[in-house]
């Protein structure tokens, strides 16, 4: 047991150094740690974000397809929903880019 908590802490403390290290490299920087750290935080943003944006797809459809089978496909209003809630959620991108993470990076300086 004891070599799983060390590779847990292990794993732990190298997520730790590395969102750090990219709240601390402008987004301006072209330099190398500014790309490795934006390419590390849009990893970690796609491995949290690919399974809620396809569960939530997955929902409405779902979900949409349910109501509409109810109405037995007479609801106009049902069917553009359907239409625009399917484009939206399940639509775009599944990945979080680098370009997004520094883009993100850089809004708060903007409000200053």
């Amino acid at each position: 047991m004891k070599p799983i908590r060390q590779l847990t802490a292990l794993l732990a403390l190298c997520l730790l150094v590395q969102m750090t290290a990219a709240s601390w490299v402008r987004a301006e920087e072209t330099s190398l740690g500014a790309d490795v750290s934006a390419g590390a935080v849009s990893v970690i943003a796609t491995v949290i974000t690919l399974p809620l944006k396809l569960i939530t797809c997955a929902a409405t459809v779902a979900l949409g397809g349910t109501a509409y089978g109810l109405t037995m496909g007479t609801s106009e209003i049902i069917r553009e929903e359907l239409v625009a809630g399917t484009n939206q959620t399940c639509g775009g991108r599944f990945y979080v880019s680098p370009q997004q993470v520094k883009q993100l990076v850089r809004e708060p300086e903007l409000r200053r």
